[in-house]
């Protein structure tokens, strides 16, 4: 298998702002990140716009976990289409 990036764009509700979701993420599926920009506040929510780097497979499952959190995943940067 190769490694894989993608960009990423992270919405967070204020439920999930003081958990470790993005944390979680990275130890449980093997990823990296790169933050690229982030505003993050715990009465209002907030974003993360980064790249992550890993298998193809790993970062599936790390963007399904974060999703099954209620975190919102938008893909950023391609013409091409993606299925996040």
């Amino acid at each position: 298998m190769s490694t894989v990036k993608v960009k990423l764009n992270l919405t967070f509700p204020t439920e999930r702002v003081n958990q470790p979701v993005l944390a979680q993420a990275i130890k449980n599926f093997n990823v990296s990140v790169d933050i690229r920009r982030a505003d993050v506040q715990a009465n209002v929510g907030g974003y993360i716009m980064l790249e992550m780097t890993g298998e193809e497979n790993d970062i599936d499952s790390a963007i399904a976990f974060m999703k099954t959190l209620g975190v919102g995943v938008g893909f950023i940067g391609s013409d091409e289409v993606q299925a996040y």
